[in-house]
């Protein structure tokens, strides 16, 4: 890990440790007994949004000892800040953000959410953790905050520093260092990014797993991010208590792509875009497969494709992926709260 730049209707689900039913609630607040909470704030495979699903973000709450807690966002699509407001998280209580990989689809709404951060005050530092490019990435960022900076600056008669609580650190795979006690973060390198393409093995895409608590207490979530089949992936997921696996189902995403195409979408690169999607997303049968083989307890299943661009029953994404793992399977819709 490299960190030179750090100075360092909704529906609720409650399957807590205990392995308790899979149950609708009225509200996030009926899941507060657990000691952590997801929320999928944007579920849609993208680039794509629409009313009923943002893109790809969710919010991993993990209660504190004594009281408190932490709040972390794990990629941080377009819809992001307005579905934490919707879900009652604010923005300015986010602790870290982890992006799984550059794409738009998962780090567009970054921007929104540090400059509000920045007006309404922030002082104590937020990283932001991602893949080699995240340091320029964020400096770009800061760059096209710097005209509010210095207006507000002038105007406002805002503090000297407006914007220096934004802090980067480019992982490598392993353990991350973070700054929340009681918490491990651990990366790895999943299979987004073809080895065959020249140019991108020098990017990186991450699946995260996040670990707390001890002995019979001890939990742990993974997030897989953007993937086809991975050995790496399953290792990092290895028992885990939940796995948040992307999930892409060829044959209605085909429907909706020739739909996209017919009206006008991609502009000529059609055959490299979908080669894409089919090569680089995991089909419900590989999820399936790799929740498997890694033995976790349940599956959420999210980054949805096609998800709002084609209506179709849920079973379209759990019927293959029960093919092969026997666990409780959740098709996520924004908004949902897992309490774990």
């Amino acid at each position: 890990m490299t960190n030179n730049r750090t100075t360092v209707t909704r529906r609720v689900v409650l399957g807590g440790i205990a392995a308790l039913p899979l149950v609708a609630c009225a509200h996030p607040l009926a899941a507060q007994a657990s000691t952590a909470q997801l929320i999928t704030l944007g579920t849609q495979g993208g680039p794509n949004f629409g009313p009923t699903r943002s893109e790809s973000a969710n919010a991993l709450r993990i209660a504190g000892e004594g009281g408190g807690g932490h709040l972390f966002l794990v990629d941080c699509g377009y819809g992001t800040l307005a579905s934490m407001v919707a879900n009652g998280l604010r923005h300015q209580d986010v602790d870290a953000i982890f992006i799984t990989h550059l794409h738009d689809d998962h780090s567009s709404d970054l921007y929104g959410i540090l400059t509000h951060m920045a007006t309404q005050g922030r002082s104590r530092d937020v990283v932001i953790y991602g893949p080699v490019g995240t340091h320029t990435y964020v400096q770009g960022l800061r760059d096209a905050m710097g005209p509010n900076a210095t207006i507000r600056t002038l105007d406002e008669a805002r503090p000297a520093g407006f914007l220096d609580f934004i802090k980067s650190v480019e992982v490598e795979e392993g353990e991350i260092a973070i700054a929340e006690p009681g918490i491990t973060v651990s990366c790895t390198e999943n299979t987004h990014y073809p080895a065959y393409i020249d140019g991108l093995e020098t990017q990186k895409s991450y699946a995260y797993r996040f670990d707390w608590g001890a002995g019979d207490r001890s939990q742990s979530i993974v997030f897989s991010g953007d993937t086809t089949w991975s050995d790496n992936l399953v290792t990092l997921a290895r028992g885990a208590d939940v796995f948040v696996c992307e999930v892409l189902e060829p044959v209605s995403m085909r429907r909706a792509f020739d739909a996209m195409v017919a009206g006008g979408a991609f502009a000529g690169a059609e055959e490299g875009v979908w080669r894409h999607m089919i090569d680089t997303h995991a089909t419900p049968e590989q999820v399936g497969r790799m929740a498997a083989e890694a033995g976790v307890g349940r599956v959420v299943l999210t980054h949805l494709a096609p998800g709002a661009l084609l209506d179709v029953p849920d079973s379209t994404y759990t019927a293959g992926v029960a093919e092969h793992f026997s666990g409780p399977v959740l098709v996520a819709t924004d908004g949902m709260l897992v309490a774990i």
